[in-house]
């Protein structure tokens, strides 16, 4: 998948509006973006389709509270490297996109292994969603992680990705 710069704050608005045509009301994510981010190296329908899937999950993880949050923040993270191959200079990721939701969590059985193909806790999942997100990101030259803030009862999505420009094509 061929990588362009992209405006992450679109892929994340092109995201939101697919969710919010397929089903009976939108429901409200929290916006918190850097509007001096640049843009990042990334394939635009891939972009779109990790939010698009990040957002789903976050949606159905946080249904079951009485209020449910999700927020989408973009920030520069500096120092945040993906090493390469032997000899390969590290790919700087300097660009984050966090999605949050004050859903239950994910059991902590299943933490270490989310990202794998065909690991869920979902009644009705494939367990194919994350893993495909893993994969598209890895493509994009950038990585993707998570973690649970329990004091708080927030789940945290990261994905980082390398400016424009600044990665091998």
């Amino acid at each position: 998948v061929p990588s362009s710069p992209c405006n992450l704050h679109e892929a994340v608005r092109r995201a939101q509006a697919v969710i919010a045509a397929g089903r009976n009301g939108a429901f409200v994510v929290e916006e918190e973006f850097d509007p001096s981010l640049p843009a990042v190296s990334a394939s635009p329908d891939a972009l779109v389709q990790v939010v698009l899937n990040l957002l789903t999950n976050a949606r159905e993880a946080s249904e079951s509270v009485p209020v449910p949050r999700i927020t989408v923040r973009t920030r520069f993270a500096s120092g945040i490297q993906l090493h390469a191959g032997a000899g390969e200079k590290p790919v700087r990721l300097p660009i984050e996109l966090r999605i949050s939701d004050n859903g239950a969590g994910i059991d902590g059985a299943l933490r270490d292994h989310i990202f794998e193909p065909f690991v869920t806790a979902k009644k009705n999942g494939q367990g194919l969603g994350l893993a495909l997100v893993q994969k598209l990101v890895r493509e994009m030259n950038g990585r993707v992680t998570h973690d649970r803030d329990e004091i708080k009862g927030w789940t945290h999505f990261r994905v980082h990705l390398p400016v424009a420009g600044s990665a091998k094509q």
